[in-house]
């Protein structure tokens, strides 16, 4: 048995635990938290309910304003306990938990790194991403910026799932399973396949819903299968696309491009992602060499060798393609209209390109362009090929297209926030897996929305010396449990 199946069924008992301790609490208040473990909780409601009542009996029953207002509290407070009851009780997060797109309770799956428990660990990454290697990859890693529990560096968090991806991956031969919780009759169709669409499908699956993926590619990934390989370790990604949609009620369908929905889908979720590139919007004279970046990362002219190209843009894809260009041999430049502190690329990807050759001209705003001439604010400056990385936008039209020919439609990804990044790609696919799981009263199946309280363990232990040296640097902050 894989851990996330371990882990989705202890939190479905869970789910169905707090069910049950719900309806006892209308029966009697504080008896669903005294079901679940939390008595002293559970004898607060108990006595904070029926004592009034007591004192009450006490000095005589008689309807005046401060009775109403006693049953007014009482009712508030009969209510208040149940909810209580249904939720359980919350846990006070860490910083770098807070600042995670993906909202990865860091702190539990380091505990089980630094125990030497690498499916464990692996176990509970699944409850918030399927994608702890990819998202260890190309993550801005916005958790280690917060992290504080050394003076002269962060934790390197997001090195420690990437290892612990890595290595449950490679020790993993991948075959066709069941969903974890019983098959139902519902079907969902997911569109688009990339990491937000693959999210949601694994999570509906796992649950027990149908799934149909529709991508239009030939294979499953999105925008991620443009990365270069120096960056995004492919082989690895897929096979963590694979395990993902291993699920035998998963059904792909790739080359697939889908302009209206059957109504047999009881729910459709639309991750098309924004793969319609911005164009410039400059006057043009002559026929100038312009690439656009997602077809020159995936098929770049060649020889590039000493050929000039000219960038402009400078976030993450500008300094994909500005590295691949380099390793080609090609004089590469880019420019930007702004400083290079409010460039939009991780700092990692603006060091690494500057110390491969790449040159970066900032406060420049490109301003016309003639035969293979590109004149700037800044100056002018000739090319072979010159490449708009000026950003991505989803299609708004298609989108409505696809919205208004279902009923039950739920958004996505980057169909959803606009251009965003792959952790909170994957966060927004859980969320909508949860949605329609609500939209089809299954919401008692969504074990991935279940927070789990992780323990630092007495001592450090394991083979890995990397993942249980860098994960007992953590103190676990915030995993302190409040009722």
């Amino acid at each position: 048995m894989l851990p996330d199946r371990k882990v989705a069924l202890k939190n479905y008992r869970e789910l169905k635990l707090r069910k049950k301790a719900f309806v006892f609490s209308l029966f009697i208040p504080g008896l669903g938290q005294f079901l679940t473990g939390r008595k002293i909780t559970g004898l607060a409601f108990f006595t904070l309910f029926f004592f009034p009542f007591y004192y009450l009996y006490l000095i005589g029953l008689s309807l005046n304003y401060g009775t109403i207002s006693l049953l007014i509290s009482q009712i508030t407070l009969y209510i208040l306990q149940a909810w209580d009851a249904l939720k359980s009780a919350k846990r006070e997060t860490s910083p770098c938990e807070d600042f995670c797109p993906a909202k990865v309770n860091i702190p539990a799956f380091m505990g089980k790194c630094e125990e030497g428990n690498v499916e464990g660990a692996w176990g509970i990454f699944s409850i918030y991403s399927p994608f702890p290697f990819t998202l260890g990859e190309i993550c801005h890693a916005p958790c280690e910026e917060k992290c504080g529990i050394l003076p002269e560096r962060p934790l390197r968090i997001r090195e420690v799932h990437r290892e612990l991806g890595k290595t449950f991956l490679n020790q993993l031969e991948i075959k066709r399973r069941p969903p974890f919780l019983p098959l139902t009759d519902k079907k969902v169709a997911v569109i688009g396949g990339g990491i937000a669409g693959i999210t949601a499908a694994y999570y509906l699956a796992s649950a027990g819903i149908h799934v149909d993926i529709f991508e239009k590619e030939n294979e499953l990934g999105g925008t991620l299968n443009y990365i270069p390989n120096f960056k995004l370790d492919k082989e690895l990604f897929q096979k963590e696309i694979a395990l993902a949609t291993s699920f035998n009620c998963i059904r792909i369908f790739t080359e697939k491009e889908i302009e209206s929905i059957p109504k047999t889908y009881d729910a459709v979720i639309v991750a098309v992602g924004s793969q319609k590139e911005k164009q410039l919007e400059i006057p043009i004279q002559g026929t100038p060499n312009i690439i656009y970046p997602l077809s020159f990362l995936k098929n770049p002219p060649r020889p590039l060798t000493s050929k000039k190209i000219v960038i402009i843009g400078a976030g993450d894809t500008a300094f994909d393609v500005a590295r691949l260009s380099v390793r080609l041999g090609a004089e590469t430049t880019i420019f930007y209209r702004s400083s290079e502190s409010s460039m939009k690329a991780q700092r990692k990807e603006i060091s690494a390109a500057i110390k491969e050759g790449v040159k970066i001209r900032t406060n420049c705003q490109p301003e016309k362009i003639k035969d293979n001439t590109i004149i700037f604010s800044c100056g002018q400056v000739s090319f072979d090929y010159l490449i708009p990385a000026i950003g991505f936008e989803k299609d708004e039209k298609f989108i409505n297209q696809l919205r208004s020919n279902h009923p039950n439609v739920v958004l996505a990804g980057d169909a959803e926030n606009g251009m965003s990044n792959a952790a909170l790609a994957s966060y927004s696919g859980k969320l909508a897996a949860y949605k329609v799981l609500k939209m089809l009263k299954l919401q008692d199946r969504a074990w991935f929305m279940v927070d789990i309280k992780g323990k630092k363990p007495p001592k450090p232990q394991g083979e890995n010396i990397f993942l249980v040296s860098e994960s007992s640097l953590c103190q676990h902050c915030g995993e302190k449990v409040r009722s």
